[in-house]
Order: structure tokens, then sequence, then C-alpha cells
């Protein structure tokens, strides 16, 4: 077991809101902002087995002789300051035309200096090896260690944001309500990022495993072309997008350094339609276009990024509902939805077995055509005084429409289910020109195999989108002279859902259900409140995302996979929800 601590140093934050009353509107300024500065430490200790009595590891020796200490301090901090204001002008003459008008503007600066430390493996200081093949970009020579860290990563970011809006509603008719509305937005994103990677006590660093030995060195691999990118930028190859400058190398420090900037711009709107023919009746339509800004990957799951820039992400959304009361007792909504994505921003992983050294990462890439879609269901009903009982349903479709993607469990395409876009034999014939394979040394020797093959992603779900969820709450209040007491209990249901874009059982999570339960004692006097509870009553497993499925490193190919369509051992990774949890909550107003 691993002992983090978490520190809160600094948290500031100011909010303000002004209004102006004028004759026929209001004018209201809000402002406020936020500045945190958050540490989360793993102490130096020893290494431990989970869930195992095995004595702590403080070291153990490999057959060659060199001696590895595992122990290892994990340091991670946020420094984060943001400032927003928004200026409104909202219509208050009583009439069928109300409107409201505004500007919005936003600023924030974020740091997160991220870095890994092992003082008791002395190694990590240097000195370095193979200068002449790792550090070439600093004249053969590597810089020196710095406080025994094999990793250092440090983004710098500035965000800019502003935009300005204008919304109409006109009840055109006794029963009836036009919306319409309209938002211009300008995010605007620059930066830097300068990251160092050290290797030890690993064979792929070396050009053979047998140089592990007492007397092994680390290596430096900041400066290697297939371990961080490194864009010269040329009239011929000029910079990636969203990258600005090329990547420099610090001799002092090691680290590598590049520049970011990008803007993006939308103009959005909604438009929608409402019929009211009695009090307990609503009906609508409506439309609306959405925009989501784009940005960098970058952090400590990137490191300079081979594919760093993301475009901005948009919607078209359709939307049918009826909300409806059956007299006093029981109220109804349902509704029903169509959202139509355009470079939808989803987390993909990268695969790095070409052979030799060679980055991982996990960065967002747009997809460029996808769907979701589906029906939504809720019940109040109060069938007697003092019982309430409360139903949802809901139902969600989603779809990739276009789109392609490399699976970090297969790879290779392997899987009956895959749809490489390229044959083994187009990925084979391409090799020494521009190739769309890249190597995959897991595979290689298997039918198929050897290459890394993209694939048609149409067809997939997308990922956390079970389709199909309720919940159920019932809820009882007793009214004694001493307070009232509120019984309630909680039922919720989850379908099965995939972690990935990949709508494979190795990225599926079970369907899975819990059971809440809570007491509630409101005092007389209206101050008191006291709270007992019990969250998953049953202590059953439930899984709050789909899984995640990863390839077992190596190969387990044999000469009896040779031949077959076979891929790698897989594992998978979940995201469970907590087991039982109980307590009681006191609380207590002054004023």
């Amino acid at each position: 077991m691993v002992q983090y601590e978490v520190r809160l140093p600094i948290y500031n934050t100011i909010a303000g809101h002004f209004t102006w009353h004028a004759d026929d509107f209001d004018i209201k300024y809000i402002t406020g902002g936020v500045n945190y500065h958050y540490e989360l430490r793993g102490p130096p200790g020893v290494a431990t087995l989970p869930n195992t009595s095995a004595a702590p590891i403080t070291s153990y020796t490999l057959p060659g002789g060199l001696v590895i200490k595992p122990a290892e301090m994990f340091d991670y901090r946020e420094y984060n300051k943001f400032w927003s204001h928004e200026v409104n002008l909202i219509s208050t003459k009583d009439g069928p035309f109300q409107w409201v008008a505004g500007a919005y503007y936003y600023k924030q600066h974020y740091r997160q200096p991220v870095f890994t430390t092992n003082p008791n493996q002395t190694q990590w200081n240097g000195p370095f090896a193979l200068g002449n093949v790792f550090c070439a970009r600093t004249n053969n020579v590597c810089a020196p260690g710095f406080e025994f860290r094999r990793f250092d990563n440090r983004p710098d970011i500035h965000a800019e944001s502003y935009a300005v809006y204008g919304q109409m509603d006109w009840e055109f008719a006794e029963t009836w309500k036009v919306t319409a509305g309209l938002r211009y937005s300008h995010d605007k994103k620059y930066g830097t990022e300068s990251v160092r990677i050290l290797c030890f006590a690993v064979p792929a660093c070396f050009a053979a495993p047998e140089l592990l030995g007492p007397g092994t060195p680390p290596v430096d691999l900041t400066q290697l072309p297939s371990v961080v990118s490194a864009p010269a930028g040329t009239a011929a190859d000029p910079f990636p997008k969203g990258i600005t400058g090329p990547t420099v190398y610090d001799p002092a420090t090691g680290r590598a350094s590049r520049p970011y900037g990008a803007s993006w711009e939308a103009v959005t709107g909604t438009a929608g339609l409402e019929w009211s023919p009695d009090s307990d009746t609503m009906a609508y339509a409506k439309y609306s276009r959405g925009y989501k800004s784009g940005g960098f990957n970058i952090g400590i799951f990137t490191v300079l990024s081979f594919d760093a820039y993301t475009r901005e992400e948009s919607v078209d959304s359709f939307e049918l509902g009826l909300k409806k009361n059956f007299g006093p007792t029981i109220q109804t909504n349902v509704a029903a939805f169509h959202y139509r994505y355009k470079d939808l921003q989803i987390p993909i992983a990268s695969v790095a077995t070409a052979g030799g050294l060679s980055q991982a990462a996990t960065n967002f890439e747009n997809i460029p055509k996808s769907i979701s879609q589906g029906l939504e269901f809720e019940l109040t009903w109060q069938p007697v005084d003092n019982l309430q009982i409360l139903f949802s349903y809901s139902f969600l479709d989603t779809e990739i429409r276009k789109g392609q993607a490399i699976d970090v469990v297969d790879p290779a395409a392997l899987d009956p289910k895959a749809t490489p876009i390229f044959t083994a034999a187009q990925c084979a014939a391409s090799v020494g020109t521009a190739n769309p394979c890249p190597a995959d040394i897991f595979t290689a020797g298997q039918l198929n195999g050897g290459f890394q093959r993209f694939q048609n992603l149409k067809g997939n779900q997308l990922p956390n989108a079970p389709k199909n969820k309720l919940a159920l709450n019932v809820n009882y209040t007793i009214e004694t002279d001493s307070g009232d007491f509120n019984l309630s209990g909680s039922y919720i249901w989850r379908d099965n859902q995939y972690g990935t874009l990949f709508s494979r059982s190795y990225n599926q999570s079970p369907a899975w259900d819990q059971v809440d339960a809570r007491v509630t004692w409101d005092a007389p006097n209206g101050k008191t409140r006291v709270i007992a509870y019990v969250k998953n009553l049953f202590d059953d497993i439930g899984y709050d995302a789909g899984a995640v499925g990863y390839r077992f490193a190596g190969t387990t190919n044999s000469a009896a996979g040779i031949g077959t369509n076979t891929i790698q051992g897989v594992f998978q990774n979940f995201s469970v929800t907590p087991p039982r949890t109980y307590g009681i909550e006191v609380q207590y107003k002054f004023w």
C-alpha cells in the first residue's frame, strides 16, 4: 500500500453580483475568480504488493548483480487562477416580448509541474550512457541529473475567452411561445510545456539486456525523436497545427520545451417552440447548436505529444418533450432527443510497440461524426400525504458514424470483430514509404500480424453510454412534536457499457444495481438537521464507467501460435463504485 499526502495550501475565491434597475430592464454584472494551489505527494518509503501480506520490498537484485530500490516519490501540483466577467441586460417590462443580451470574458493561467524522484537509486543523477546516441541535440553531452528525478513535466498554459449573446422570447398567442437566440464565442490558448524523461534498468534502453550489471548507467530519452516529438519546422514541412515553434533543449537542465498557440471560434444558437393549452400541460420542440473549444494534449500522460492539437467540437441538438400533470398527485416529463456531433473530443490511447524506444500516450482525438439519441421519462407520484415516489428511466442509443483508430488491445486487428482499413498485404507493401501501418513487434510472425492497423470505427458505441438506466426513490415523512422524520430508500440500475471506442468484450463492464437508504430528522426549531445514511446497502460491486482493456507487455508468439489469428493475453481495468459506506451527518444553521 502506498500512502499519499494531499495539501491545499492556497485556496481563495471571490464572487460578486451587482444589479442596476432601470424602468424597463435590469443591468447585471457578475464577476468572480479562484486562485488555488493543490499538492499530491507520495512520500518516499518502501514498495509493497497489493492485497498480500508480503513484507515490504526495500530492494532486490537482478540476476546480473544490479540492485534495484523500487521506492519512488511522486509529486503532482496544480497552480490555477482564473477570473470571469459577465454583463447582462434583461428586460423587465410586462408583455409578450422578453429579451436578454450580454457579454462574457474569462482569463486563466494554469501550471501543472509533475515529477518523480528516488534518492535511494543514486543512478538517477547520472552520469548517463550513450550520450552520442541519446543526447545528440546537445552536442552528445547529456545534462546532469537533478534531484534523482526520472520524470519531470511542466505545462504552463494561458486561456482567454470572450462571447456576446442575445435571446428573445415572444408569446405570439395565448398558448404559444417562440424562443430564439444567438451567441458568438472566441477562445484562445497558448503556453509552453517542458519535459525530461530518463530510463534505467530496462532492457529496451540498451542494445543488449546483458548490460544490466552492477555498473549499469541510466540513459536520457528526452532527445530521442521516437520518444519526444521534436518538430523543427521548415517551409516545406511547417510546424504541426497548434505548435508555434521548434522543440528546444536546455543543456543545463536537460528539458525539452516547445510553445503552443491556437484559437477557435463559433456562432451557436437556439430556437424553440412551446405550447401550453392548459396549466397542467406544456409541449415543446427545441433545436440548439453547441460548441466546445479545442485544446492541446499536454501534461503527465503526453510528454510533448506527437498529436498535440485537438479541433473544436460541435453538436446539433434536436429535442421534443412533454410535461404533463394528472391532477395534484402525478407529474410526468418525457423527452426524445437526437444529438449529432462533429469532431467529438474523445480520449484515445496510442500504442508504442514498434520496437526499441517509443512513447505511448493518451490523447484527446476528434471523431468526425457520431450520434447520441434516446428517450427520457420521469414520474413523480404522491398517492397519499407525506408519501412520495419518484421514478426515472432513460434509453440511450449511440453510434460512431465516421472515424478510425488503433485498438490498444488488438493493434494488429486480429480479433474476429476487427475492421482494419488496410489489409496486411497493403501494410507490407507500404514498408519504406509513407507507411500507414506502424510496426507491431509483438504480433510479428502471426497471420496478418506485425503491423498496427487502423480500424474503421463506424458502428461502434460511444464510450460510457449505457443503453438503459433506471432509478426509483420512495420517501415518507413522519411528523411529530419533536421534529419531522423522513425515511428514504433508493434503487438504481445501470446497463453494461464500454469504456473505449471499441465495442469489444474486453472493454465492457457488466450491468449493476445498488440500494441506498437514509433517515433525516429536522428539529422543530428549523436549525438542526441529522442525517443517518448507508450507501450501497448490500455491498454490491458497481461500475461507474466502462472497462478498459489492455494487452500484456511482451509477446505470446510461439510455434503453436504462428499462422493463427490470435492476439496477446488481455487484462481489464474496471472503475468500481465505493463499497458499503455509512455514517451520520449533523447540520446546524446559526442564522
